[in-house]
């Protein structure tokens, strides 16, 4: 009796630890918003659009906004890697000063990314070297953030 319920403790501690942790925040179909684009803080201005993309699980297209102009593009997603689509479909609203350069170097960082992590509610954005080039938070389901 004794050594079954050893067995069984052994068994359910083993089971506990090696049972994967899954992310709080899902990839795909969730609204991701900008924090940090290559080391720089993104401050948030009240009243103005967030940088966001949103990665949509049907037809693996994605669309955001980056800093001036909305995007939409395609993705590829397998395991850890990610890769966005060569060409991003861009609006051409004026850009100036400092929004014209996060928005440079957003859209770099985006087409630069070759994997990803997710870590409750962060994602990185990795380069193919490994280098973190843009980090989001979740801010919940696509659909339920406007």
């Amino acid at each position: 009796m004794r050594r079954s319920t050893l067995l069984l403790a052994a068994l359910i501690v083993a089971g506990c630890g090696t049972q994967p942790v899954a992310p709080a925040s899902d990839l795909l179909d969730t609204y991701w918003r900008a924090v940090h684009v290559d080391g720089q803080a993104i401050a948030r201005r009240p009243g103005t659009r967030e940088l966001h993309i949103v990665l949509k699980r049907e037809g693996s297209r994605m669309s955001g906004f980056a800093g001036c102009n909305s995007f939409a593009g395609s993705f590829r997603h397998e395991g850890g890697t990610l890769r966005f689509g060569d060409k991003l479909a861009m609006t051409r609203m004026a850009c100036v000063g400092e929004g014209d350069k996060l928005e440079a170097s957003f859209t770099k960082a985006l087409t630069s990314t070759a994997s990803y992590r997710i870590a409750a509610d962060r994602l990185e954005l990795r380069d193919a070297q490994g280098a973190v080039r843009t980090i989001f938070e979740a801010r919940g389901p696509a659909t339920a953030v406007k």
